[in-house]
């Protein structure tokens, strides 16, 4: 994938969305500082942090530090950045970058920003973390996302991207949203139909505690219905603290 020296909205594009990813992966780095050239870091042998490093290094943004053991390991190492992050976008403003590499850039920027990081996924408007406000305008521009007031939304433009990254479904809805929402007709279903000898033990004090409230999920909620209590039940499916804290809300609001 042949960056071609000629102006382009996409150079940039990649080149806010590089200095994000630089700034990431490079966030403990106390001596250089985040995003600064020369700052180091590790890919941990994590995939998400394997892919954004690999673009880096596509982008020539990011080279391996040799090792004093191993001096000819060019991946099993550290890495470090060749350039500033903030000069990243002006470096590749004059590239036109093919449609492949820019879907890898956007890629791995919203895996790290969505997936390890505070950025939302979901549809609805939010602010963005402010090491993302510059990337997020850069979306914006390209249209991935519009403004909406001081916020942002994403568009139908980044549904692919979103589905390669498993954040939204095929339809275009994201699977944080549709998550949420099973949750939300969990609990009211669970509170609707619990026990009365649950709720006088766990929903009684206040404030309501935690832990026993998960228990008794653990112990007798199964297949969206009450069952007998086991004790021998295995650990708490994931979701369950999510679902005992919604009842909880539940109980405190009906106080």
């Amino acid at each position: 994938m042949a960056v071609v020296a000629l102006g382009s909205a996409q150079g940039r594009l990649c080149g806010e969305l590089a200095a994000a990813i630089a700034c990431h992966l490079t966030r403990s780095d106390r001596e250089a500082g985040p995003g600064a050239h020369g700052a180091t870091y590790y890919h941990e042998s994590e995939p998400a942090f394997e892919e954004a490093t690999r673009v880096l290094k596509d982008l020539g943004l990011a080279a391996p530090v040799p090792r004093a053991d191993k001096p000819d390991e060019t991946w099993y190492c550290r890495h470090a950045l060749t350039m500033d992050s903030e000069a990243m976008p002006g470096a590749l403003a004059s590239a036109v970058i093919d449609g492949a590499r820019l879907e890898a850039v956007l890629s791995a920027f919203l895996t790290l920003a969505c997936c390890h990081d505070r950025l939302p996924s979901e549809r609805t408007p939010f602010t963005p973390p402010t090491a993302y406000e510059a990337a997020m305008r850069a979306l914006v521009r390209a249209g991935y996302a519009q403004g909406v007031g001081t916020a942002f939304r994403w568009t139908d433009k980044i549904g692919s991207a979103m589905c390669r990254i498993e954040a939204w479904d095929e339809n275009g809805q994201s699977l944080a949203t549709l998550r949420e929402r099973d949750r939300l007709a969990q609990a009211d279903a669970a509170w609707r139909s619990m026990p009365e000898t649950i709720r006088r033990a766990h929903f009684a004090k206040r404030p309501v505690p935690l832990v026993p409230v998960v228990e008794a999920l653990t112990m007798s909620w199964r297949d969206g219905a009450w069952h007998p209590v086991d004790r021998e039940a295995p650990v708490a499916p994931a979701g369950q603290i999510a679902l005992a804290r919604r009842l909880i809300e539940l109980a405190q609001s009906r106080a």
